[in-house]
């Protein structure tokens, strides 16, 4: 990857304007047809959307309500988190069990359509109730009463919420960190957790298990952490986003260990990998949403743990190899070097708050304000 070791401030601001436009205006949430108000994982290069998918349409509320939080709420920011919860209400009831990702071409075949993750699930309530707390909606009783059921279907018999459950009939789903138990679900429980303090009704025995899966988080993330940057990161993402939670402490000198894992292997490879502890031939791809969630974390590290913080040099390093993926139209791919380019949602969301947060001067003050809205 050819990058620069830094992207001034005002390059930064420009990249971050860019994509805030693009997923404000441009065709991440659905506008027309069934799926209308879903927001998508991928947008093809036509500019046409590939599937609405729940996790990135809680992202969405998620975004929307820490724009709201930081510029104000505008009747634009409500009317597209209205057009997200309706779609979740129809996604919701569609079928008992709802499909992961929704294909606009239903001749698309996708395993995961076969369960139902922890993961997914936590986002749309999380997003919701982000929504609402910032009130861009009036959360839907209908909608976290599907979510409730949800969760109830994914909670095991040790109290602690399943990665996923197969639907009845379904194939077996591959052996991957998402469809099992690890330190990723953190981010997943921090979210039912924070849910519950906003709206009406999510079930206590669902916030009791998501507790419980949140301290098991903590000892995975410490005992046997994630090879995956992806999963790796999203468990740090799960405690930087409860600033006030009692595990926080504990969780910090982790999280801040698992980042500093992260930094160093970037410096050694030249850029984000996807697996630690690996050669150069076999860090996976350069996925660029990895490099915005380690600019975000690294960020709020260096805020909440000043004496392990990373240096500047390392945080500059991750905005430049940021900055340097964004196009002219706010968009960015799934990894460096994609062909043909697509357009991923989820990567723009993070990219466009790790580039807000590496530019706070006050960090410590970003990081108290927007950790509960971390997307």
């Amino acid at each position: 990857m050819n990058h620069p070791e830094a992207a001034t401030s005002a390059v930064a601001a420009g990249a971050a304007g860019r994509i805030a436009g693009w997923l404000r205006d441009g065709p991440a949430q659905l506008a027309t047809g069934p799926q209308r108000g879903g927001v998508a994982g991928v947008v093809g290069a036509d500019g046409v959307a590939e599937y609405a998918y729940a996790e990135i349409t809680g992202y969405y509320l998620q975004w929307l309500a820490w724009h709201a939080a930081r510029d104000g709420v505008s009747a634009a920011l409500a009317t597209r988190a209205d057009a997200a919860q309706q779609w979740l209400a129809r996604w919701l009831a569609a079928a008992p069990l709802p499909g992961t990702r929704v294909h606009l071409d239903p001749g698309v075949g996708d395993w995961r359509n076969d369960a139902v993750f922890f993961f997914d699930v936590a986002m749309v309530l999380r997003g919701l109730a982000s929504a609402a707390r910032q009130g861009l909606v009036a959360p839907s009783a209908a909608v976290i009463d599907g979510v409730n059921g949800l969760l109830a279907s994914l909670r095991a018999q040790d109290g602690l919420f399943d990665a996923c459950i197969v639907k009845p009939g379904a194939s077996p789903v591959p052996d991957r960190w998402s469809t099992r138990r690890g330190a990723f679900l953190a981010k997943a429980a921090a979210g039912v957790i924070d849910a519950a303090k906003v709206l009406p009704g999510v079930a206590a025995t669902a916030t009791q298990a998501a507790e419980d899966t949140l301290a098991a988080s903590l000892r995975w993330f410490d005992e046997q952490p994630h090879r995956e940057v992806h999963p790796l990161l999203y468990a740090a993402e799960g405690f930087l986003s409860l600033p006030r939670h009692p595990l926080l402490p504990s969780a910090l000198p982790v999280v801040a260990r698992a980042f500093n894992d992260v930094l160093v292997e970037t410096r050694v490879q030249g850029r984000v990998p996807e697996f630690l502890r690996a050669g150069a031939a076999d860090a996976g791809a350069a996925r660029v949403d990895i490099v915005a969630q380690a600019l975000r974390v690294g960020v709020l590290v260096a805020a909440q743990v000043p004496r392990e913080a990373p240096d500047r040099a390392g945080i500059d390093l991750l905005r430049g190899m940021l900055v340097e993926q964004v196009s002219a139209q706010g968009t960015l791919p799934f990894a460096v070097g994609a062909a043909p380019r697509r357009h991923n949602v989820w990567a723009a969301m993070f990219a466009e708050q790790a580039l807000a947060f590496a530019d706070e001067g006050d960090l410590a003050q970003r990081a108290g304000r927007d950790a509960p809205l971390l997307v």
